[in-house]
Formats: structure tokens, sequence, C-alpha cells
């Protein structure tokens, strides 16, 4: 919109100065259509303000969307418009109305799209407007020409277009929701000569009005609120229909945005569907009583116009935002349960929440004595993170499900956060909602916007359904986190301690225990390795499954392989009662494989070892000489736990000097790469090339192999015990 003013002082020739003004304007503008009809009413209506008003006089010309208006405002507002009177009309050319009295409204009446007249206190406006003519070669039907004005032979006087004409186009043009209201609002004020216009729709639980767009009552970007009162926007009267109001300064909306932005006089009308109100289209006005009942019918009959397909579209935005809505909370549900970790849950909700919902957010949680601690905090200006974090330590947040302040100025300063910074942060609403999860409080999840911003009751809705599913995870990683330090005790309570492997004399030896990937489940795969009289024994195994069952298998052959080697026993006799235990206390049909030794010296230092041993069931020793070659040690034997009319032998074998023995678990061997397994072939091929290397140095360069073999690949329990005689 383009606007142009001028003040004149109440002499003879302030309108031939006025028609000049007004020349030039049109000029700049390009505008040629009706021009003599707009110079001719300037020419009246200053005319009579110069001759009944007697002050100084404003002239504003607007170029507007699809109209050119004028507005002619006098200083005597108590001095009312003259009756129409004699009119005699200039047909010379010259300018000069030669009349003693002015017919500047019966003219404007006769001539002008639109007209009227507003008053207020200190001045008076008289305005007209004339909408643009269609272009050459448009086809759409021409209005029709009324018959020959009396007054005025030459001119012919058309029907009023309809104001509405270029509101219909837009509907049909399948514009976007915020596109239409934006055009809405622009036609709104244009059709009823105001300065101001808005349009507020009802929020989906119908309890709040949401501005949705609006012009002339702010400069700067318009930024959609809500309102849950009338003090901001007087809504529609209890009956449907269009109301007037002439001074908002005797109204309760002048403490809102029509006030600020120096409006006066308002119309509304109520957009109607099917008997219920959707919404509110309201135009505004700088004067006091500048609407009357035909700005308030034509108001009614764009609102009428524009209800349904703003509901419509209305309808169509909300169930987008339904989806956008289910669809980011489905989002932080797969994120949420990919992680069992309790500080990185409350990183990545607080990453979420603050991507969608806030301008900050804050993950408290509690320890299990009942303390809070402030878990993880995100802004999203990086600066002010350390700002944030200090403000929600010094004032932990109360529980608040209704968007506003957390604290007051006097809780600030009290704390000592007197800086602007820590003031102005606390100033936006926020909602701080508690995670629970089956009845246990495990923190709360706190929600933050800038002081401009609010929250709508949708971002209320998401984020207590965010809340819930941060809960969940919250709970899933403190179950996970208990269960993988109850699994990784009872692992340690069956393997055998570091500091008390004994020290075999002529024998280098090391062992290697890796549990699948999954922590909270307790590995079959074990190991052990101590002293006797006079001989040392060790052992490898593996149970049939893991979890607490398979535990418990571990830790009877454990212990009884212990007590019966203590006692003397030998290999054989030790697996057959090992056999019958297990069968014994065994329910859950637990199988075990076990290689069991026991060394005792040949003769002196370096003169090797006598090495009697079972494999019951198990992968049988590798045996490498110094020569490089890999041989196999003893013979399979059945498995523990299966059967009871089993017979177990000893086998024995001597190990030289430069000799190093390797037992694994089938962890090992069943190493796979996609269908390529590695198998025993594999394993002796990777051991042969370990001739000269220390027992720890085999067992690093057995699982560097495999792991070059199979990235990432142990997904089973595995267990290596290398012996290498000195």
């Amino acid at each position: 919109m383009k606007v142009s003013h001028r003040e004149f002082s109440p002499a003879p020739e302030s309108a031939g100065e006025a028609r000049e003004f007004v020349r030039e304007q049109l000029r700049d503008w390009g505008i040629e259509y009706s021009s003599d009809d707009i110079i001719l009413l300037v020419s009246e209506l200053v005319t009579n303000a110069v001759t009944h008003a007697e002050s100084t006089l404003e002239l504003s010309v607007r170029r507007l969307s699809e109209a050119v208006e004028v507005v002619v405002t006098d200083r005597a507002p108590d001095r009312a418009v003259p009756r129409v009177g004699q009119l005699s009309v200039d047909t010379s050319g010259s300018g000069d109305d030669g009349r003693d009295g002015g017919l500047g409204l019966a003219l404007a009446a006769a001539i002008a799209s639109s007209w009227g007249v507003s008053y207020s206190k200190a001045d008076k406006a008289v305005w007209f407007r004339i909408e643009d003519e269609k272009s050459e070669g448009d086809d759409t039907e021409r209005p029709t020409m009324s018959p020959p004005d009396p007054v005025r032979p030459h001119r012919r006087r058309p029907t009023r277009p309809n104001p509405w004409a270029a509101l219909d186009a837009a509907l049909s043009a399948r514009l976007t929701l915020p596109d239409l209201l934006d055009r809405t609002v622009e036609f709104a004020r244009s059709a009823l000569g105001g300065d101001a216009a808005y349009i507020a729709l009802a929020t989906t639980d119908e309890t709040e009005w949401e501005v949705r767009a609006a012009t002339g009552l702010s400069s700067g970007p318009w930024r959609p609120f809500r309102s849950r009162t009338e003090e901001t926007f007087p809504s529609a009267a209890p009956e449907p229909g269009p109301v007037i109001n002439d001074d908002l300064m005797i109204a309760r909306a002048h403490r809102g945005k029509l006030a600020k932005a120096g409006m006066r006089s308002l119309v509304t009308a109520p957009l109607i569907v099917e008997g219920r109100i959707t919404g509110l289209i309201g135009v505004a006005s700088r004067r006091i009583r500048h609407f009357g009942n035909t700005a308030a019918r034509r108001l009614q009959e764009g609102a009428d116009r524009i209800a349904l397909p703003l509901e419509r579209a209305r309808l169509a935005e909300v169930e987008l935002a339904r989806r956008a809505s289910l669809s980011f909370l489905a989002e932080a549900s797969d994120l949420l349960t990919g992680t069992l970790d309790e500080q990185m849950t409350a990183a990545l909700a607080a990453q979420l929440a603050t991507s969608r919902l806030g301008s900050w957010c804050a993950v408290h949680t509690t320890t299990d004595l009942g303390i809070w601690r402030l878990t993880h905090t995100v802004h999203r200006n990086e600066n002010y993170n350390d700002l944030l974090r200090n403000l929600l330590t010094a004032l932990p947040p109360p529980e608040q499900r209704e968007p506003r302040p957390l604290w007051s100025r006097g809780q600030l300063i009290t704390a000592g956060l007197h800086d602007e910074l820590p003031l102005e942060l606390a100033e936006g609403p926020a909602i701080s909602i508690p995670l629970v999860a089956h009845g246990q409080t495990l923190g709360r999840l706190t929600l933050g916007k800038d002081p401009e911003e609010e929250f709508t009751r949708e971002d209320v809705d998401v984020a207590d359904d965010l809340a819930h599913r941060v809960s969940s995870a919250l709970e899933n990683a403190r179950l996970y986190a208990d269960q993988t330090s109850m699994s990784e005790a009872l692992q340690r309570s069956l393997l055998p301690a570091k500091e008390k492997e004994p020290s075999i004399p002529g024998v280098d030896h090391a062992v290697f225990y890796r549990p699948a990937d999954e922590r909270t489940v307790v590995g079959g795969d074990f190991y052990d390795v101590f002293a006797t009289d006079g001989r040392w024994c060790f052992a490898i195994g593996d149970v049939c499954g893991t979890g607490p069952a398979a535990a418990a298998v571990t830790g009877l052959a454990r212990h009884t392989l212990r007590a019966l080697a203590r006692e003397g026993f030998s290999p054989a006799h030790i697996m057959d009662r090992l056999n019958l235990a297990i069968l014994e206390e065994n329910t859950s049909t637990r199988f075990l494989t076990m290689l069991y030794g026991e060394m005792v010296p040949l003769g002196g230092p370096g003169e090797g070892m006598r090495i009697r041993l079972v494999s019951a069931g198990h992968p049988l020793p590798l045996r490498l000489n110094q020569k490089g070659d890999v041989t196999t040690v003893g013979t399979s034997q059945p498995l523990l736990g299966a059967f009871e009319d089993v017979g177990f032998y000893t086998e024995t074998v001597e190990a030289t000097p430069g000799d190093v023995l390797l037992a694994v678990t089938d962890g090992v061997t069943e190493r796979r790469n996609g269908d390529e397994m590695l198998g025993d072939e594999g394993l002796q091929r990777i051991f042969s090339g370990c001739s000269g290397l220390t027992a720890q140095a085999v067992i690093s360069r057995i699982d560097k192999d495999l792991e070059e073999f199979a990235p990432g690949g142990h997904t089973d329990d595995t267990a290596m015990l290398v012996l290498r005689l000195l």
C-alpha cells in the first residue's frame, strides 16, 4: 500500500492545490483510469471542507491493492457535513466549480465504489474509494451501466462492484491456510475502508481464540497469538451476527493489541459452520464510529463466504499437525528405545524436546536415595547452556503443567540471580512434567520458551506424551543397568581372580574370556587355573545356553572340580563324579563340555611337563611345536550332564620345552563371517603362525585374526587358555 499526505489551509485556492497534488500522485502511480472522477471528487470534498469547516485540512491518498482511497480530514467535528443542495458542474475543464454550496457527498455516492463519514472528538473525515477498472482484453462480463445521471449527463454510473470478487478468486485458487488468511484480512480491510483487520480461529478444543492473521496491527512481522478472554479482541454477540464497537476506549478491548495499534472503532463478524462459531473476522479503524450497519452486513457477507473453506483448511492443517506429532513421537520412541544408558536417554530426550517443542529443555532424575540431580540441559542457543544449568541448579523447577514462568523475579533475586540474562531466561513460559513409571517418580522433564513465545495446547499434549515415553526409556535403562551389574558380578564370581591365578614353574600361561554382546546375560563359558599338592590343574568349559540356569551349572562344575581335585582323584574319576552331580542337580537339561587336565614336571626345570587330561565333549586342544606344526591332543569323550552310564578315561601326554598348548571354546571355531565359518582348520592356520610368541601374545594374535575374519562377530561367549612350556 502506498500513502501520501498533505495539509492545506482553508483558502479558496486549496481545491486547486489539492487537485494538482492528487494528479501528481496518480501520475507517479501510473493510474489513468477514473482519474477525472478522482480529481472531481477531491475538488468537491476539499471545497466543502474549506467552505463549511473553516479549519486546517489534511488530504490523504492511498494506493490499495485494487483501489484508490482518498480521505479529507478537517478539525471541526462539531460542524456536520452539509445537506444536499444545488450543484453546478464545471464543464469547461478549468477546474473551477463555480458554486456557492457543495454537494460532494452526492457525487461520492454517484461515482465512488464506496464512501463514508466518520467523526472523532478532534476531527471529521470524509472518504471515498474507487475500485480499479478491468484490464483490456478481459472477457469477464462488464458491469451494466445505469441510465444517464441527470446531474452529469455526460457520465454513466456503473453498478457497484462486488467487494468480495477478489476473495472468491482466492478461494478457488486452493491456497494454503496461512496464505488464504493473509489474503482475507487484506480484502476485508479494503472492502470496509479500515486501517486494520484480523482473523481469529477457535482452537481444536474450542477453549481459546487463536489470532492467525492480521494486517495493520504491528509494524514488524506478524506472529500468531492466543487469547483466553475478550480483553484482547471482542468476540461475537450471544446471538451469532456482526457486532459494531463505535469507541474501543470505553470498552475492555482497549487493553489489547487494537489499542496499541491506535485503533478506535471495530466491527466483527463470526465465522459460522453448521451452527457452530469456528472463528471471527474483524476490521478496525483509527476513527471512532467509522463503521455502520452497511459495513457490518458487508463484513458478515465476507465471513459467510470464507467460513466453510477456512474450516476445511483448518481441519486439514490440524490433521497434518496430528500426523506430524505422531511421526515425531514415533521417531522419539525409536531413538529412546535404542539406548539403555540413563545419561544418554536424558540427553536424547532433551535434544528431541528442544528440536520440536521449546527453546530449552532440562531433565532431572532421582537417585536410589531419592536425591534429585540435574542430568542434562540444552538450549537452542549454546551460549545459554551454562547459564541455564546454573539457574536450574540454584532453583530446581517445581512441577507445573500449565505454561507460565517457573519462578518469580523475587525468587530469582533471593537466589542471587540478579543479572538480566537469568531474569530474561526465567520470564518465558515453561512446563515441568513428572517422569513416572509404574507409580515410581524417576525424574522431571522441563521445557521452556523465550518470553515472546508461547506454548499451544497441542505443544503441551505432545510434551506430556513424550514424557511418558521418556519415563519408559529411563525405567528400561535403570533395569538394564541393574541387570548388567548383577550379571557382571555373577560372571566375576564364576571366573578366577587374576591376582589369585597360580604361578606355574616352567610354564608361561595366559587366559582370555569375552562374553557375548549382551551384557545383561551371564555367559556359559568359563575357565579355571589352580594348584593342588604338587600338581597344577587347568580347565575350560562351555555350558549349553546362557543366563542364570547356565550360571548355576557353571558354578556347580567349578566348585565340584576344585573340591575333587584337592582330594587327589584322577581326571577320569573327577569327570565321572561331576557328570553325576550335574544330572542330580540340573533340572533344565543343561549340558556341559569340559577339558580338564593336570600337570606335573617330568624332572627338573626345563625338562617339560606330563599332562593327564580328559576332553568331555569339548574341542580337542591343539599343540604347536617349535617347527610350527599344529596337532590335536587327546580324544573326544562324552559330554557331561547327558547320560548316566558313561565311562571316562584319563589320557597322558608329554610336552617338551617350546611346545604351546591351546584350548578354546566353540565361540572361537564357530566364528562366522556371513555363511563362512572359521572352523578347526581356520583356527589351526592362525595358531601355526604363533611360534615364538609368549602365551599372552598368542592370545592377542588369535583375537586380532578373529576380528579381521569377522569384524564385530563375537555373538557367542569366547574363552581361550594357552600353556607355553619354557
